[in-house]
């Protein structure tokens, strides 16, 4: 599969001083590219490629070429939004 688009993870510093996520659905086939559009997305400090996206992926997302969308981020993701307990 050639890649259309990135999902880039995007470390933050939040208003408290804690740190967070975020994740972000990049249209953008070059990975430099994608992780600079998603850093511009928010104030972010540090960013990382997570997986390459295909077309059809971007077009479920709604998603045009150059744009970008944030899909989960610590308050959201159900790995670290909190602990399940049995």
């Amino acid at each position: 599969m050639t890649a259309a688009g990135w999902m880039v993870t995007v470390g933050i510093i939040k208003d408290d001083n804690s740190v967070g996520h975020i994740v972000y659905a990049v249209a953008l086939a070059d990975p430099t590219e994608a992780i600079g559009a998603a850093l511009r997305s928010c104030s972010g400090e540090a960013a990382a490629i997570n997986h390459e996206l295909s077309k059809t992926q971007l077009q479920d997302l709604g998603l045009n070429a150059g744009e970008v969308l944030a899909i989960y981020d610590d308050k959201t993701d159900p790995i670290t939004s909190g602990t399940l307990r049995h």
